[in-house]
C-alpha cells in the first residue's frame, strides 16, 4: 500500500550506521554484507539450509528468522549502503592540508608531512619518520620519499580536485560531486593505503591513530601552529573536528542521491559517537564483539602471507598492542577526550553483534546441523550457545529489517531479560559505573533484580556532597569518614584530616566550578589512594549481581540452581564465586569486567560440566530496543490495512 510506503519513507531513504569495537571483530565482514547490490547465492543458500535446521534449536526464533527471509524476499526491502571508513575521511584532511596544483609539491608536501608528524616528539612511537631507530620505523623516510611517491602519483592525478578553500569544511560546503563517494577517491584510498601496509600495516595504523588524535585536540594537522600553540589540557572546541566533517558528507551524499545508507566504519571515540546519536534520529550504533582469541586470529590469517618491508611478527604483534590501547584508554577521566576510548563506546551501542569463529565466520551449516540433532535427541538443553548466537548473517539482516519495519519480530529471550537489567542500572547511584543485573530460574523467569547500590537505608554516592562533611547534623557520612573512630592510617592520620586537605586545595571557587551540580566523592577511590593499596572490597556498593541474588534470599529464598544470570558488565571475582555457589548455569554479560573471574573461578571446576557457561551479549539494547522493537502502529492495523482482509457481516 503506497500510502503506508510513505509512512516509512523517512526511515528507510535515511539509514546511518555506526560501527565500533576491536580490530577484526566482524566490522569488515558487516561492511561486506551490507555494500553487496543484493544477496548473494550462497548467503541466499546458507538461510535456506539454516532455516530446516532451526526449528529443532528454538521452533520460535526459527519463525522470526522466516519473518525477516520473507521481508527481503519481497521487491525493493534489500537496501544496499556505502561505507565512510573513518580512515579515509582522516586521509581527506591530509589531501586537503597538503594540496598543491603542482604534483610534484604535492606528492612532495604528503611525504614531508607524514615524516614530519614521526619526527614530533610528542607522539613519539615506533611510526613513518620516526628518528627513534625501531626496525618497525627504520627506512621509511627513504621510502616516503621514493616508493610511496611513485606508487599513489597516478591515483592522485586522477582524482581532480582541488582544495582552494581556507578550510575542508568551507571545501565540502561548496562541493556539490559528492567526490567522497567516487570510484576516483575510492582508488586512491585504496591505492596510499595499500602502498603504506606494504612497508609497514602497523605504521599505517599508526599513522591514523595519531592524526584523528591531533585533530579532535587541536582541531588541525598543521604541526608548525600545533608546536606553537600547543595546549597544556585539552581544548573541548576541537573535539568535533571529525565528526563535523562526517556529517557534512553525509548531508552532500544525502543532496546528491536524494536518500543516505550509510556505514560510518571504526567509530573509535565515544563523544564522536555521541555526537552522532545526538545529530540523527536515523543514526544506529552497532559493537562488533568477538573473543579477544579469535580477533587475534582474524589479524593473524590477514597478514598470514603478507608481504611487507618490515618485520611481519613484530607489525601484527604491535596492532594487536594498539587495539588493546584503543580499548582500554581512559584519559577522559583526566579530562582528556581526544582519545581512542572503544570500551567506552562498546558501552553506548544501540545493537550488538557477536562473531564467533567456530560457527559464525564461515558459510558451514554441518555444526548448526550437529547441535540441532543433538537437542533433538534431547542429548543436550536446548539453552545452549547455538541458541543463543544466530549466525553473524542473521544477526545482521534482523537488525536492517527492524529498522525498516520496527516490530517486525519481537524481541528473543535474552534481549527482554537483558534490556531489564539495562534499565535496572539507571537505578544505581554509583558515580563511577551504573551495572544492572537479573537472575532468573532454568526457565527463564524473572527471580531477582538488581544494580549496584549500597545497603537499604544508607545514602547513595551521587547524594552525598564532600562540602557537606563539614556539617556534623548532616546524615549520609560513616563514623570512620567524619574521624569519629580511632581508626587511622600509617601516618597517624584520619580519613577526614586527609581528605579535608584534599578538598581545601581545590575549595576556592568550587561553587561556581560545579554550577549547581553535587560534589560527590568515591570513597574507595579516596581510601584506596591513603592506604596504597586497590581493593574493590572497599566499595560502598553491593554489585548489581550480588544484589539481585540477595534480593530472592530476602524476600522468601528460592533456588537458583541451573539458572541464569543477566548483567551489563561481567561479573567480577567476587560475584563470581557466588554465582558458581548458587548453581548458576548460564552467565550473559554486555561489557568485559576486567579481571581473572572467567579464568580462575568461573572456569575453575573440577567438573567441567558444572562450571556456569559465558555467553557476550547479542541483540538490541538501549535506545535500539525500543526503536526497533516499538512498531509504528499496530500490527492488526497495518495488516488490515495492507492486505483488506477483515471480517464482513456479508460474507
Amino acid at each position: 500500500m503506497k500510502s503506508l510506503d510513505n509512512f516509512y519513507k523517512l526511515r528507510k531513504d535515511f539509514m546511518i550506521i555506526g560501527l565500533t569495537g576491536k580490530i577484526r571483530s566482524g566490522a569488515d565482514l558487516f561492511v561486506d554484507i551490507l555494500t553487496q547490490p543484493k544477496l548473494k547465492d550462497e548467503q541466499l543458500k546458507f538461510i535456506k539450509e539454516f532455516q530446516k535446521i532451526y526449528p529443532n534449536i528454538s521452533d520460535s526464533e526459527s519463525r522470526k528468522l522466516r519473518r525477516i527471509t520473507d521481508f527481503f524476499n519481497a521487491e525493493n526491502n534489500w537496501v544496499q549502503f556505502e561505507v565512510m571508513d573513518y580512515r579515509s575521511v582522516v586521509l581527506l584532511f591530509i589531501l586537503n592540508y597538503c594540496y598543491d596544483e603542482d604534483i610534484t609539491t604535492y606528492l612532495d608536501n604528503l611525504s614531508e608531512w607524514i615524516i614530519e608528524l614521526g619526527s614530533y616528539k610528542d607522539f613519539e612511537y615506533p611510526r613513518f619518520g620516526s628518528d627513534k631507530l625501531h626496525e618497525i620505523s627504520k627506512g621509511s623516510k627513504e621510502y616516503l620519499r621514493n616508493e610511496f611517491k611513485e606508487e599513489i602519483k597516478t591515483a592522485l592525478e586522477s582524482l581532480d580536485v582541488n582544495f582552494t578553500e581556507s578550510s575542508l569544511s568551507s571545501f565540502l560546503k561548496k562541493d556539490s560531486t559528492n567526490f567522497f563517494f567516487t570510484e576516483a577517491f575510492k582508488n586512491l584510498n585504496d591505492t596510499i593505503f595499500k602502498s603504506l601496509d606494504s612497508f609497514s600495516p602497523y605504521l599505517r595504523y599508526k599513522l591514523i591513530h595519531v592524526t584523528a588524535y591531533i585533530l579532535r585536540r587541536f582541531g588541525t594537522i598543521n604541526l608548525n601552529k600545533i608546536k606553537k600553540d600547543n595546549p597544556i589540557s585539552s581544548n573541548l572546541n576541537y573535539i568535533y573536528t571529525i565528526a563535523d566533517v562526517i556529517n557534512r558528507l553525509i548531508k552532500n551524499n544525502r543532496k546528491h542521491n536524494g536518500s543516505a545508507h550509510i556505514i560510518i566504519d571504526r567509530l573509535k571515540n565515544s563523544y564522536e559517537l555521541m555526537y552522532f546519536k545526538e545529530k540523527y534520529g536515523g543514526f544506529y550504533m552497532v559493537g562488533t564483539n568477538s573473543k579477544n582469541n579469535v580477533s587475534y586470529e582474524r589479524i593473524e590469517e590477514k597478514y598470514m602471507s603478507y608481504e611487507c618491508r618490515t618485520d611481519l611478527e613484530l607489525n601484527k604483534k604491535f596492532i594487536k598492542e594498539l587495539d588493546d590501547v584503543e580499548y582500554k584508554v581512559d584519559e577522559f577521566k583526566a579530562g582528556l577526550f581526544e582519545g581512542f576510548d572503544v570500551e567506552n563506546c562498546m558501552q553506548k551501542v544501540d545493537y550488538h553483534t557477536y562473531l564467533s569463529k567456530s560457527y559464525n565466520l564461515d558459510i558451514s551449516i554441518d555444526t548448526y546441523k550437529n547441535a540441532a540433532d543433538l537437542i533433538k535427541n534431547d542429548h543436550i538443553p536446548r539453552t545452549n550457545e547455538f541458541y543463543v548466537y544466530t549466525p553473524f548473517l542473521i544477526q545482521i539482516l534482523k537488525l536492517i529489517a527492524l529498522i525498516q519495519q520496527p516490530g517486525l519480530i519481537v524481541p528473543t529471550y535474552i534481549e527482554r531479560i537483558m534490556q531489564t537489567a539495562h534499565i535496572a542500572k539507571l537505578n544505581s547511584g554509583c558515580i563511577s559505573r551504573q551495572v544492572g543485573a537479573v537472575v532468573t530460574d532454568s526457565h527463564f523467569s524473572v527471580k531477582g533484580i538488581g544494580w549496584n547500590e549500597v545497603p537499604l537505608g544508607q545514602i547513595p554516592c551521587s547524594l552525598r556532597d564532600i562540602r557537606d562533611l563539614e556539617d556534623s547534623n548532616v546524615s549520609g557520612f560513616s563514623n570512620f569518614e567524619k574521624g569519629n573512630t580511632k581508626h587511622v592510617y600509617d601516618d597517624g592520620e584520619s580519613f577526614k584530616t586527609k581528605i579535608s586537605r584534599n578538598y581545601d586545595r581545590v575549595s576556592a571557587n568550587l561553587d561556581e566550578k560545579l554550577s549547581g551540580r553535587p560534589c560527590s566523592i568515591c570513597f574507595k577511590t579516596f581510601h584506596n589512594e591513603y592506604e596504597g593499596v586497590k581493593n574493590q572490597v572497599h566499595t560502598r556498593s553491593l554489585h548489581a549481581e550480588e544484589n539481585a541474588m540477595l534480593q530472592i534470599t530476602k524476600y522468601g529464598g528460592q533456588g537458583l540452581e541451573n539458572g541464569n544470570l543477566f548483567t551489563t558488565a561481567s561479573p567480577c571475582e567476587l560475584c563470581s564465586k557466588k554465582a558458581f555457589q548458587l548453581g548458576i548455569k548460564n552467565i550473559f554479560y554486555i561489557d568485559e569486567y576486567p579481571g581473572i573471574s572467567r579464568d580462575h573461578i568461573l572456569h575453575g571446576g573440577k567438573d567441567l560440566k558444572k562450571n556456569p557457561n559465558l555467553f557476550q551479549y547479542q541483540g538490541a539494547i538501549g535506545r535500539g530496543y525500543q526503536r526497533l522493537y516499538k512498531p509504528f502502529m499496530s500490527i492488526k492495523d497495518e495488516t488490515v490495512l495492507r492486505s483488506g482482509i477483515k471480517p464482513n457481516k456479508k460474507d
